[in-house]
């Protein structure tokens, strides 16, 4: 099973999710970034075995509830090859968050930083293909969109996939502070 992490921020970002979606479908992705709420990424997702799996989120859980919530600034929308997202301005707290659940996964059950991990972007991503001139499109189509200048950071998503392929996540737990 893979489990995925973030910050649910799909009501803060309303706005721009309606524009995307329309491009998204103009355009003709094959697999939609649209099957999980908008979202800030807080770790890239892991594959653990589906016997510590119910564990894994459950310890998730707490350390989200022990989080208080914070304000996170956009840094806007960027494109990189095969992916268009918007960017978040790295704070004290997101940091934090996220070097806690890295180093938790790591100590207690053993689950690598993956690469991406080591230099995380903390994004929402809008659009993902292997097909660049594909997101490149998009990216020109959405580049100049309004967005928020702060997001308040005070609900958390777990999602899970069996095989980690795009488009097959789905939400198993919200928490909100």
């Amino acid at each position: 099973m893979y489990i995925w992490i973030g910050i649910n921020v799909d009501d803060q970002l309303a706005g721009i999710k309606t524009r995307v979606k329309k491009i998204e479908n103009s355009i003709g992705f094959e697999h939609s970034v649209f099957t999980l709420p908008f979202h800030v990424s807080l770790k890239i997702s892991f594959s653990v075995s589906d016997d510590i799996a119910e564990n894994i989120i459950s310890d998730i859980i707490n350390i989200y509830k022990d989080t208080a919530p914070f304000s996170l600034s956009v840094r806007g929308i960027e494109y990189e090859g095969n992916i268009c997202w918007i960017r978040m301005v790295e704070n004290e707290e997101i940091m934090a968050l996220s070097t806690k659940l890295n180093l938790f996964l790591k100590e207690k059950y053993g689950i690598p930083l993956h690469e991406y991990d080591l230099d995380f972007k903390f994004h929402t991503t809008l659009f993902m293909s292997d097909d660049g001139e594909r997101v490149k499109k998009a990216y020109l189509s959405v580049k100049d969109a309004p967005l928020p200048h702060v997001l308040s950071v005070n609900r958390f998503l777990i999602g899970v996939s069996e095989s980690g392929a795009l488009g097959t996540y789905k939400v198993a737990h919200e928490i909100a502070l």
